[in-house]
């Protein structure tokens, strides 16, 4: 009994074990890159893409699959049960496959030589290790060549559309692996925004049916041009298309007046008006008289009155030319009013005709013309608005001229009252041209805040007393002491005096000046 229950301990420990060593899983990566299902240990892992292939009969069909870790062997195995063992097919135990380039990273890969239907499906790729085994599926599909595509109209008629409804048009392909893509053309224009397209699949052979329907309303300006359904497909090296042309019907298309200008009195003109109309007009005459409604008389076409003679030209694709020759262009042709009338099977339309021996009124200006005058006025009230930003932040010269102060001008006449006595008349006009030059460039300088301007006074007349106050407009002084002396430039006859002046953000400081005095006016006095 002991025996026994030691025997059934063992046997559980080793199945603990073997457990704890293998784990049974399924994996899904998240990047969507890999997908197998299978044993995985800790150091054995399965490198496989899982992206679906498309190949067309007869290329080479590539089935990439690799381990890391150590493995004992692989199979691949098709939809259909097919069995290859990838070391037989390295061995070249079977026809058609082969041994992959590159089986780093693929040592279980191998090679289609030539794809064909039976290929199609899914296939796996196992890899067997240790007691595990790692698994991963792909999806394989064989193209097959669509079948040519069918425009769903009465051919014998051609496709016949009025410019009024909307029409619908098929094209469809009967099968195809995979499902082809359908594009719509209406000459060199892609129109395949108004179509959709429907896929039915016939089988279980992934081969499907296509449908495209158009749904869209022609013009009359699109009648003629050949309306194309091209369809594309991994078989084909260029687009397969199937064409059809396009039969718009509509009653004549309406125009404005039209009016000829500078008919010479006494010559023949002829009047040619060009129109549309499909199909062609079964009634048209030309009718004139005093006003469109009061008719005097009418015209065939072709026809003839002895003044008048009425034709009409046909330009083809639905497109006409009416004319009409006036014999002797008088006056009185000139104050009627002229009528083309064409009739087709969808309707009448008249168009209104004027003839004037006047000239041409002058154009009015064209749509450019309009745009350019609007983006300079643009240009000048931006223009406008930055200048008037300027000044109101004070970034420019755009200070108003300020009234010179009286009492400022009577401070800096006496200031230098004694230089320019020294002077004599020949400096008068130096100091006339920097009053003058003062003025100007008040227009550049911001206007003085009142404080400022105060404080301005102030320093002058402090500066005058203490002139006057000294017993000699000069002093001597030792090497070691300093003086504050402001500075006086003398720009010599004809020049304006200049202050040297630092710039705050608000006012006007002048620059102060520390060092030596040299008794200048002892060497003039001298001389």
């Amino acid at each position: 009994m002991c025996k026994c229950s030691f025997v059934r301990g063992a046997l559980v420990a080793l199945v603990l074990m073997a457990h704890a060593r293998a784990q049974e899983y399924t994996v899904d990566d998240p990047t969507g890159d890999v997908v197998f299902n299978g044993v995985r240990s800790t150091d054995v892992s399965l490198i496989f893409d899982d992206s679906e292939i498309v190949v067309n009969p007869g290329d080479q069909l590539n089935l990439d699959c690799g381990v890391h870790g150590q493995s004992r062997y692989c199979i691949w195995e098709s939809e259909s049960g097919q069995i290859l063992q990838v070391e037989d097919v390295y061995s070249n135990v079977f026809d058609g496959v082969s041994k992959p380039v590159n089986t780093v990273g693929n040592e279980c890969g191998i090679v289609i030589n030539s794809a064909d239907i039976g290929h199609h499906g899914q296939w796996t790729c196992k890899v067997f290790v240790v007691g595990k085994s790692l698994v991963g599926t792909k999806n394989v599909i064989v193209t097959i060549k669509p079948t040519s595509p069918i425009l769903e109209v009465d051919s014998s008629r051609g496709l016949v559309v009025t410019n009024e409804d909307e029409t619908p048009v098929k094209c469809s392909v009967a099968a195809a692996r995979p499902a082809v893509g359908i594009r719509w053309y209406l000459g060199d224009r892609d129109i395949t925004v108004s179509a959709e397209t429907e896929e039915t699949p016939t089988d279980k052979g992934g081969i499907y049916k296509s449908v495209s329907t158009l749904r869209r309303t022609f013009q009359p300006s699109e009648n003629g041009q050949l309306l194309t359904c091209s369809v594309t497909h991994k078989t084909l090296p260029v687009p397969e298309n199937t064409s059809i042309a396009l039969n718009v019907v509509f009653k004549p298309v309406e125009k404005p007046v039209s009016t000829f200008y500078q008919i010479r009195p006494g010559n023949d003109y002829e009047v040619k008006l060009n129109f549309s109309a499909n199909p062609a007009p079964i009634r048209k005459e030309w009718r004139y008289g005093k006003s469109f409604e009061n008719v005097e008389g009418s015209i065939s076409i072709p026809g003839s009155d002895g003044h008048y003679r009425a034709d009409i030209e046909d330009l083809g694709n639905g497109m006409y030319t009416a004319k009409l020759l006036v014999t002797g262009f008088t006056e009185a042709d000139a104050n009627k009013n002229y009528l083309l009338v064409v009739e087709n099977d969808y309707g009448e339309t008249q168009y209104k005709v004027k003839l004037s021996m006047h000239e041409a009124p002058k154009d009015t200006l064209s749509g450019g013309a309009v745009a350019g005058i609007i983006i300079v006025l643009l240009i000048v009230v931006a223009a406008v608005g930055a200048a008037g930003y300027a000044r109101y932040r004070q970034m420019f010269c755009f200070a108003p001229l300020a009234t010179p102060d009286p009492e400022e001008a009577k401070d800096t006449r006496e200031e230098h009252s004694d230089t320019e006595s020294a002077r004599g008349t020949s400096t008068s006009h130096a100091a006339n041209l920097k009053n003058r030059l003062g003025q100007l460039t008040q227009v550049f300088k911001k206007p003085k805040k009142d404080h400022d301007m105060k404080q301005d006074e102030t320093e002058k007349k402090s500066l005058t007393k203490d002139e006057h106050n000294k017993g000699s407009p000069f002093k001597e002084q030792s090497p070691n002491e300093k003086e504050v002396v402001y500075a006086e430039l003398d720009l010599g006859k004809g020049e304006p005096e200049k202050k040297t002046e630092v710039k705050a953000e608000d006012k006007t400081e002048y620059a102060q000046i520390v060092g030596t005095i040299t008794d200048n006016r002892e060497e003039e006095k001298k001389e």
